[in-house]
């Protein structure tokens, strides 16, 4: 596997919480999050406010699948320092008052890394061309379609 061969993705917190939320069964995002882990050409990017989200909701949502996740989560996942650059790019295209939302485009734009998210928040940034953003629709799309090859 080349270096170019391989995706970089930032899952936003709510693609961890729709996993984790219902502990009692496994949803097709829980399958999404298991696959990204095992899969080797793709890498996960975050950055700290990600990292504290998904423990403060893994916590809420208290469960074997939610401890397990969040550790394997944390493991995979290489976390970033965001330049004030491309959170000033950002800014300009994501106008919620939640300081995550706009680290997270930062993030991806720096890293050059998919933001994979249900935000409809993210369509301005993505429209723009600025940030690739797929729904967790078209991320399982994606997924199942590239490993039935």
């Amino acid at each position: 596997m080349s270096a170019k061969d391989t995706r970089i993705f930032l899952l936003d917190t709510n693609v961890f919480v729709s996993a984790i939320k219902r502990s009692d069964r496994q949803t097709a995002t829980l399958g999404l999050i298991l696959n990204l882990i095992e899969m080797e050409d793709v890498k996960l990017v975050g950055n700290d406010l990600l990292a504290e989200e998904m423990v403060r909701y893994a916590e809420e949502f208290r469960s074997e699948t939610a401890s397990w996740l969040i550790g394997a989560l944390l493991r995979k996942t290489r976390f970033v320092q965001v330049k004030k650059s491309f959170r000033a790019v950002c800014r300009r295209y994501v106008k919620t008052p939640d300081p995550g939302d706009l680290l997270h485009a930062a993030t991806c734009l720096q890293e050059s890394a998919v933001l994979i998210s249900n935000d409809k928040h993210y369509s301005q940034i993505a429209e723009a061309g600025i940030v690739e953003v797929w729904t967790v629709a078209e991320a399982i799309s994606h997924f199942i379609s590239t490993r039935r090859r």
